[in-house]
């Protein structure tokens, strides 16, 4: 069996930690055999060294979620970085993306072979939470848990900073909450993400809070 991350799947890669994370697995020689990275509505851009490992392609979560899932097959390790801002799409649309599409293309990675899905979630997040938000990052973290994957990683930064999202509803109401719990750079949580992903598995689930993605990301 072979361990580390081998071909990888990254959904959500044009966002802040899936553009991170792209650059993480591709940035040394040896992290990962392939990257198969999707962008939710333009292709991923990489110039970066081994680009011609990478993949981009573009699809929204619904396709893969449905007419597109036969895409999903055939990988090693999926890198989960699915964020909307609400206003965007008002808070059912949140929960269809974040919940429902979400665990349709892990379901259909893992019936494709998929060993190894990591997810990054939220500080706070709990399916017993009252802010909706971080319950419905609760109820996936608990979901993927259950679909047999032999390794599921959850990292739960705090606010995030190093993106392109300080005017948006997320910034204005929603990070001010989790700075509460800390904040870290976007680059850091994708690389305590390959730090780990390359590691031993410590368990079949292993939850990251954002101290430890701190201390992770300095060792990187």
């Amino acid at each position: 069996a072979m361990d580390g991350v081998g071909r990888a799947l990254v959904v959500g890669a044009t966002g802040q930690t899936g553009s991170a994370m792209v650059r993480q697995l591709l940035g040394a020689e040896g992290r990962c055999t392939k990257v198969v990275a999707y962008g939710n509505s333009r292709k991923p851009h990489y110039d970066g060294p081994n680009a011609g490992l990478l993949e981009p392609r573009q699809a929204p979560m619904e396709e893969l979620a449905s007419s597109r899932s036969a895409e999903l097959a055939g990988f090693d390790s999926l890198f989960i970085h699915v964020g909307t801002q609400k206003r965007k799409v008002g808070l059912e649309g949140q929960q269809k993306l974040e919940y429902d599409h979400t665990l349709a293309v892990a379901k259909a990675a893992k019936e494709g072979g998929c060993r190894f899905c990591h997810i990054v979630s939220s500080t706070g997040a709990s399916s017993s939470a009252s802010f909706t938000y971080l319950q419905t990052k609760g109820r996936i973290e608990d979901a993927l848990k259950g679909l047999g994957f032999e390794r599921v990683c959850i990292y739960r930064p705090g606010a995030l900073h190093g993106g392109d999202r300080t005017n948006s509803f997320f910034f204005k109401r929603v990070v001010p909450c989790l700075m509460l719990f800390g904040n870290i750079d976007v680059e850091h949580v994708a690389a305590a993400m390959r730090v780990v992903a390359l590691r031993p598995a410590k368990g079949a689930a292993e939850v990251y809070e954002n101290a430890e993605l701190v201390s992770l990301a300095r060792s990187a």
